[in-house]
């Protein structure tokens, strides 16, 4: 049977998410969810944007739980924490339009040469290994989130788990990802995004 965290502060619900208590993390998820949704739209102006920065936060919250003290309120820590998401993710929207906008402007755009085209022809043969090494639901909630760029709430409800999980899987794709990528140059990493896009 679920706990009743009614008579608890939110503090004392994060001491218990700290010990690994699901449960608890779950209650933080409820209690907050909403009232950062908000904060996080009123920002970015775009609902989409909005989940996933929450997501991320509140998937965050419970992986670094160990390390993290509070000096103020959880409210507090948490707000401030969407706020300086919120200003990453500007200013990476902000060198992104700026390269675009180089790559645009120059006319020396980047042409990969025999030797880049191998790597990159290498880097996607990595992305498609390191996709099937990952767990069938790992994959699977992968697949949705990047190719048919569904919510993680959409995911949810077409897998039947809950977003916590979605959270988790998401979590342990990218990870697999990044292992195995890291060897790659920007450049070419920029290059090879590009053209998926298209």
């Amino acid at each position: 049977m679920r706990q009743d965290f009614s008579t608890y502060t939110d503090e004392e619900v994060f001491l218990l998410v700290k010990q690994g208590d699901s449960d608890a993390f779950e209650e933080i998820f409820r209690r907050f969810w909403q009232e950062l949704l908000d904060a996080a739209y009123r920002r970015v102006k775009v609902q989409e944007t909005a989940m996933e920065m929450v997501q991320s936060l509140l998937v965050n919250l419970y992986l670094k739980r160990e390390t993290i003290v509070l000096r103020t309120s959880l409210r507090n820590y948490l707000h401030i924490s969407l706020k300086n998401k919120v200003l990453n993710a500007v200013r990476s929207e902000l060198v992104r339009n700026n390269y675009q906008q180089h790559v645009l402007t120059d006319n020396s755009h980047y042409q990969p040469d025999a030797a880049s085209l191998l790597q990159l022809k290498e880097l996607q043969e990595q992305i498609e290994a390191s996709c099937a090494e990952m767990p069938e639901k790992c994959r699977e909630v992968f697949y949705l989130s990047r190719k048919e760029h569904l919510s993680y709430q959409d995911i949810a409800k077409r897998l039947g788990i809950s977003v916590n999980t979605v959270e988790k899987h998401m979590v342990k794709a990218l990870k697999i990802l990044r292992s195995r990528l890291k060897e790659y140059n920007f450049t070419l990493f920029c290059f090879l995004v590009t053209e998926l896009l298209k």
